[in-house]
């Protein structure tokens, strides 16, 4: 692909990257964050990010978009801003996020996972997460292409990205991106606070730490902190789904009891044992589906209060099933009348 075919506005992309200029509270683009005759379209951004804007051809051809070619393209910066978000989402399509787990979220679809951080521009969809999540949404961009968010009203989930953050920054080496977090509400963008300091290393291990081996030392740790994270996240989707399979089992207990005690089959004694039993494993059904949805205490002990109201109950357990299929089938389970399989 000629140069020229490849440096148009359906190409243009952006990537977000760390900025060794000064920290911005709010966004903004000023001048290019490069001097030159012609540098490259380079603008710090927002709290300790740049973007770097580039054309990317579907058949990844790259190319370093260049001041030059925006004005060409009668583009300033925030309109190549705009550009990119109609870019990506012809892309990949409209953003669409799943739970990653415990009230963390981030983006799952169609597209290279790399251009998740440029979903950060698109304003429409964190308008629309206002909807769902009023007090806010909270944004961390640890590493290179990734990008994760939460409900800035859940203590529980808030504490969960924050942990979850610093540890992918702190591992992931050259490829750090911005070690803030970030809130999104009706007022726009802003820096929220700085993601904690990693626990120092321990003097055992730092006297046994080659200086040679820095790098290599990195990549594995980054590689083993982005497995310990699909590990809590399939843990969590374990969770909902064995919950979810207790609830099942138990209303069809529930049915069968009914049947048999109206019939006389079983003693009353007896009926009144099975029914505090069956009980019992709901409300631990329950409580599994509630962690793995990364609710809080208040929210498990609500659900658990709920479940013995009548008809109230059939609501609450009907709402924590709907999310539970909706969490598994984005993550690719297989939901059916009996619970969920991996797919």
């Amino acid at each position: 692909m000629s140069v020229s075919a490849l440096r148009l506005r359906e190409n243009l992309s952006v990537a977000l990257q760390r900025s060794k200029a000064s920290e911005h509270r709010t966004e903004q683009l000023g001048a290019p964050a490069i001097d030159g005759d012609d540098p490259p379209a380079v603008y710090d951004y927002l709290g300790d990010m740049q973007l770097r804007f580039m054309f990317i051809a579907p058949d990844r051809t790259l190319a370093v978009a260049k001041q030059s070619d925006l004005e060409r393209l009668n583009l300033t910066p925030e309109l190549a801003m705009t550009q990119v978000t109609v870019n990506t989402r012809r892309a990949r399509g409209a953003p669409k996020q799943g739970l990653f787990g415990l009230g963390v979220y981030q983006f799952t679809g169609r597209g290279d996972a790399d251009t998740d951080a440029s979903y950060l521009l698109d304003r429409g969809f964190w308008r629309t997460q206002l909807q769902a999540f009023p007090k806010g949404v909270v944004v961390a961009i640890p590493r290179r292409g990734s990008l994760f968010f939460a409900d800035a009203g859940d203590s529980a989930a808030m504490e969960e990205l924050t942990r979850m953050a610093a540890r992918l920054h702190d591992a992931a080496g050259e490829h750090r991106v911005s070690s803030f977090l970030y809130l999104f509400n009706t007022g726009g963008w802003d820096v929220l606070s700085a993601l904690p300091a990693a626990a120092p290393a321990t003097a055992s291990a730092t006297g046994l730490q080659d200086r040679s081996s820095d790098r290599s030392t990195h990549r594995q740790s980054s590689r083993e902190a982005e497995n310990n994270l699909y590990d809590e996240r399939e843990e969590s989707l374990s969770l909902v789904a064995g919950g979810q399979k207790m609830l099942i089992y138990c209303l069809i207990a529930n049915f069968v009891l009914s049947a048999a005690a109206r019939e006389g089959s079983i003693p009353p004694l007896i009926a009144s044992a099975l029914y505090i039993a069956v009980a019992v494993v709901s409300l631990f059904g329950i409580v599994r589906i509630c962690s793995g949805l990364g609710q809080g205490t208040s929210g498990k002990i609500l659900f658990m209060v709920l479940a013995f109201v009548p008809l109230v109950n059939l609501v609450a357990l009907l709402y924590l099933s709907a999310r539970t299929n909706r969490l598994l089938r984005d993550a690719g389970w297989r939901v059916g009348l009996l619970g969920a399989k991996a797919s």
